[in-house]
Order: structure tokens, then sequence, then C-alpha cells
């Protein structure tokens, strides 16, 4: 399953600013729920930024980041420079998005 995410990309005096929020519930594997029964972990675990097809960054993440988690990150760039964005959760599932620097 592929899910798409919501992306953001301004460049203002050769720094752009990239935002990023992934639709994902991100449950850490310790809540209950109304039955006392434990919630099984599901969460986003990694992901990728490539900027015009080259590697720009890879991050891990893990059970502690919240619902719907919003990212943000600052990095030399241009407009029109094209990146892609990927995030896989715990269940493998794939959340991607690409969008062009404003």
């Amino acid at each position: 399953m592929i899910s798409s995410i919501r992306v953001l990309a301004r460049e203002e005096f050769g720094i752009v600013q990239l935002k990023v929020i992934i639709p994902h519930q991100n449950e850490t594997g310790t809540r209950k729920d109304e039955h006392g029964v434990i919630i099984p972990a599901y969460f986003v675990r990694e992901g990728s930024v490539t900027l015009n097809g080259a590697p720009l960054l890879d991050i891990e993440l893990g059970p502690s980041v919240s619902k719907d988690p919003f990212l943000q990150f600052r990095f030399p760039g241009k407009k029109g420079d094209a990146l892609k964005v990927a995030f896989l959760d715990s269940r493998n599932e794939l959340f991607a998005s690409e969008t062009v620097v404003q």
C-alpha cells in the first residue's frame, strides 16, 4: 500500500525549507484499548529524501514519534529542484510524495 504524504518546499536566499506531514496513527505498543488489551506497535520507522535524484538524507524514527508526524528540514537548494520523500512504517507500508521547490 502506498499512501501520500503532504510536502511543502520553499526556497529563500539559497536555503530550502522542507515541511513534511505523514498521515499515520503511530502506536507505541504500550497503550491499552478500552478492554485492557494492548494495542500493537505500529509506527513510522525510517525515511529518506532525495534532491534531484541524489540522496539528501536518511532518517530513523521510532515508536515515540507523535501521531501524524510533522518534520521540517533546511538545506541548500534552489527553485525548481526536484524532491522525493519516502517513509516506511513498521508494517513496511510506504508513504511517499514528490514535489518541486517553489
